[in-house]
């Protein structure tokens, strides 16, 4: 009842301050002004959802950046919390409210989506290094628990969308160099050819890394083609292939280790030498026909292969190498009428991955010790519906029903035969309401039920040692609370603010062992509760100066949680900051000269459950400028950058819960970039 007190009074504040500006005389901003949202599966305008929604356009993630990562364009998101961005061996570790910060590696516990079609494995994991960031033209970000929209393991969602379909012959050469051996080459070219188009794309990233044991390579290549043959129908093939021979990856250090000298790689990362190489081949197909006016269909199938192979710091079982085919499909039916809107479908996924495990003598691969094929299945149904009984008021009911299969089939048999099977049927529903008290000016709450089964890693990650699942995991569920306000001030400012509660039974955390360092496994806590406040101000100063201010607030906490190290509850979750801050000036005069400044702020966070490790907080700044400039059909854009321009000493990545107090990987001081875009 407080937050709902507290956001009233919030509103008759900005409801005020908009009657006493004549929307009439100030600049409309594109940035500011609501957008229509695609991820939340019935389209509809971001003040209108009633969920806490953020969208990143083009011009925020690609221009006079490095393109190197997602990093920073998911760190201005409040309610996001990004780490492990100099560590492309592991990937970026993305967490939404505390959803995903548990991960050893990569995406855990949020659904990604690129074009419509799922990047996330149906067991809840994806890695963002697979996306080329010079080809997003937007993100859009959905806050807390949406199990009754996307299923298992959607504590957020992130939905990526490459550019749009050129209508005219076009081409764009660029390069990007930087400190540590960055390199980076991209050439963009499209056309359309009446009722056939396509957009390709061709990049190539190399990095010596800041510290020792952190070198990269990756070449990815993009392509759509689409063929409308009228209004009503559309057809779009994607296709992108991944070929990444090198990411080396320094492992964590002590603190002793730290002082003594930042860029040095933990000794057995060197000796065993840690890196992985992977190649992947995504295709899609999606089909898009509106029947009429008043409804619509839509169908997708995919198919992706992965072939992985990775080195880690020790010896037994050292070596693993997969090969995965993750394939599915979905149709889905959308109605929509005066006062109602309705949209049914069935997802189907599936994954299977052929795994093996051998003992890593000083990088060498040497005796087998596992083989066993792994599969991952989920269909889920789902009816999506949105009843608008007036202009002001909405209200939206989602149920979902996902039936999951886990298997292993044992091949490795001289150990004993570890097969087992795992079945888990669960219904999510979701209830959100909205109330615009002007068009401008809306009031939501919502609640959600959710769920997130263990993924394949966690699951065959048996601290026995032995192959198999580990019997002990089992799945976590929650319970979302929210309630937000959005308004848009005229054409100028714009304020979002939501207050949340997850009530959370079994979550899963990771933990490592003496004997086996290096190797990360997971348990079930017994109940945790994440309370949060997330707060977002844009502002337009004067036409061509923006302003961004973004405050999270999370504290979240186990409720009970004991093991044989001891009680921890009321202890604070670690890997995440109680408070952050991040500020953002934009300044874009139509002479084409641009400058942008990025301020961020962390507070400290604990390294591990028991909170007896605490790791401070630092403050970052973040420089770029650059010209664009439209010449006889040419556009060229030359930039420059300057990442941490104080030189802060701080951690790109905490690895939560290690051993022999491994905690740290050191993230670069003061880094320097420059580059140039050519296009016509």
């Amino acid at each position: 009842m407080r937050y709902a007190i507290f956001l009233l009074l919030i509103h008759q504040t900005f409801g005020i301050l908009a009657q006493k500006t004549s929307q009439d005389t100030l600049y409309t901003a594109k940035e500011l002004a609501p957008v229509t949202v695609l991820s939340s599966r019935i389209p509809q305008k971001e003040n209108q959802l009633p969920v806490s929604v953020s969208t990143i356009g083009k011009a925020r993630l690609q221009i006079g950046q490095t393109k190197l990562s997602l990093f920073d364009a998911l760190n201005t998101v409040p309610g996001v919390f990004a780490m492990n961005s100099e560590n492309f061996a592991q990937d970026l570790r993305i967490s939404i409210r505390g959803f995903g910060a548990r991960a050893a590696f990569g995406i855990r516990g949020l659904k990604i989506v690129l074009d419509g079609v799922p990047e996330s494995t149906p067991d809840g994991t994806a890695k963002l290094g697979n996306i080329d960031v010079g080809l997003i033209e937007r993100i859009e970000v959905l806050k807390g628990a949406t199990s009754g929209i996307y299923g298992n393991a959607s504590g957020g969602v992130i939905a990526l969308q490459t550019e749009s379909m050129p209508n005219k012959p076009y081409a764009e050469i660029s390069s990007t160099f930087g400190s540590y051996g960055l390199k980076r080459y991209q050439v963009k070219f499209g056309s359309s050819w009446g009722a056939w188009s396509v957009l390709g794309s061709v990049s190539r990233l190399e990095s010596v890394g800041y510290r020792q044991k952190s070198a990269l390579e990756r070449n990815l290549l993009n392509l759509k083609i689409g063929f409308r043959p009228s209004d009503k129908t559309q057809l779009s093939l994607l296709t992108t292939y991944i070929n990444s021979p090198k990411a080396e990856d320094p492992g964590g250090i002590t603190l002793e280790e730290v002082n003594k000298d930042r860029t040095q790689a933990r000794k057995a990362n060197v000796d065993y030498n840690t890196t992985e190489s992977f190649n992947q081949l995504r295709n899609a197909l999606v089909f898009d026909q509106k029947l009429g006016e008043k409804s619509a269909i839509n169908a997708r199938v995919f198919l992706i292969n992965r072939d992985f192979n990775t080195n880690q710091a020790f010896e037994a079982s050292g070596q693993i190498a997969f090969q995965r085919v993750f394939w599915g499909g979905g149709f889905a039916y959308q109605f929509s009428t005066k006062g109602y809107k309705l949209r049914t479908g069935l997802d189907l996924e599936n994954q299977a991955d052929n795994r093996q495990r051998y003992d890593n003598k000083l990088s060498t691969r040497t005796t087998l010790r596992l083989d066993q094929e792994e599969s991952f299945d989920n269909t889920g149904a789902y009816i999506l519906q949105e009843f608008a009984p007036s202009k002001a008021l909405r209200l939206v009911l989602n149920t979902r029903y996902d039936w999951i299969k886990i298997g292993v089939t044992d091949n490795f048999l001289s150990d004993g035969n570890q097969s087992a099977q795992k079945t888990f049927q669960r219904f999510s529903p979701m209830v959100g309401i909205s109330y615009s008290v002007t068009p401008r000016n809306t009031l939501y709450g919502n609640f959600t039920s959710n769920f997130e089964t263990p993924s394949l890693n966690e699951l065959t990650n048996n601290p026995t040692g032995q192959g198999g699942f580990n019997p002990d995991l089992n799945p976590q569920k929650s319970q979302n609370y929210e309630l937000g306000y959005k308004a848009w001030v005229g054409n100028k400012t714009r304020v979002d603010i939501s207050v949340f509660q997850v009530n959370i039974q079994g979550e899963i955390v990771p933990y490592q062992l003496p004997n086996q360092v290096g190797r990360t496994f997971y348990r079930n806590a017994g109940e945790s509760v994440r309370k949060g406040v997330e707060v977002g101000l844009s502002y337009q100063i004067v036409a061509a100066l923006t302003t961004f201010i973004n405050y999270t607030y999370s504290d979240f906490v186990y409720k009970s949680y004991q093991t044989l190290a001891g009680e921890f509850a009321g202890n604070r979750l670690p890997g995440i900051p109680k408070n952050q801050v991040y500020a953002e000036l934009r300044y874009f005069p139509k002479s084409g000269l641009f400058a942008v400044a990025q301020f961020r702020s962390v507070s400290s966070m604990y390294a591990n459950d028991a909170n007896t490790v605490s790791v401070d907080g630092y403050q970052t700044l973040n420089l770029r400028t650059g010209w664009q400039k439209h010449l006889k059909g040419m556009t060229i854009e030359p930039f420059v950058g300057v990442n941490n321009l104080f030189d802060a000493s701080y951690f790109a990545n905490i690895q939560i819960n290690a051993t022999a107090n491994r905690y740290y990987e050191p993230a670069a001081g003061r880094t320097i970039y420059a580059g140039i875009k050519l296009g016509i």
